[in-house]
């Protein structure tokens, strides 16, 4: 009787395990679209000296961006590495866009508005520390990939139209919101262009 009673104590005590750990995580994105900063990334078409890439692109399910807010000028490239784990602090522009406001090595005390990024070094500016953001892909539901390219390269990729990603940020947790095109949210330029296909 006593193992019957024990087994069926652990086995609740893992079922509420189970039921803790997705809780928690609901909870705490919860958090952080309550408390959290919302920032709007704007986006840029350049050349990714680092990747050969041009301005946004498709990769699988994912769009990958390119952000004008993503390098600092640096005093020494020796104080950092290829690849190394900086803290990024935001802060908003005039605009109301995300700013670098700070990028250290040490994890921000004073501040929950920083993510942590990765470092690369143009070996040919040496003043430039550039920075690859946890949010830089931004997922895309089953579509015609065609719809999305056409959707990439003709508007997102367009200098003339002001394209951003808001993101809410608290503490290196992050939710992405929505990637607009010139004030359109980007699932409702896809729909409109199934509808006219």
């Amino acid at each position: 009787m006593n193992s019957k009673k024990l087994l069926l104590t652990a086995f609740i005590l893992v079922a509420l395990a189970q039921l803790f750990v997705p809780w928690q995580m609901i909870s705490k994105q919860a958090g952080i679209a309550e408390t959290g900063t919302e920032f709007k990334f704007k986006t840029e078409f350049k050349i990714n000296r680092a990747n050969n890439r041009a301005g946004s692109s498709l990769g699988g399910k994912y769009i990958w961006l390119q952000f004008a807010e993503n390098h600092i000028k640096i005093a020494d490239k020796k104080e950092w590495e290829e690849n190394q784990s900086a803290y990024v602090l935001f802060s908003m522009d005039s605009a109301g866009f995300a700013k670098i406001k700070s990028v250290t090595k040490d994890k921000p005390i004073n501040s929950s508005d920083w993510v942590r990024a990765r470092t690369m070094i143009y070996w040919k500016d040496s003043t430039s520390l550039q920075l690859i953001y946890p949010f830089n892909n931004y997922y895309i539901e089953d579509t015609n990939p065609k719809d999305i390219d056409a959707i990439i390269n003709k508007e997102l990729n367009d200098s003339l139209k002001i394209n951003y990603l808001k993101v809410r940020i608290k503490e290196n947790q992050f939710i992405i919101k929505d990637l607009l095109i010139d004030g359109v949210p980007f699932k409702e330029k896809v729909r409109n262009s199934k509808k006219n296909h």
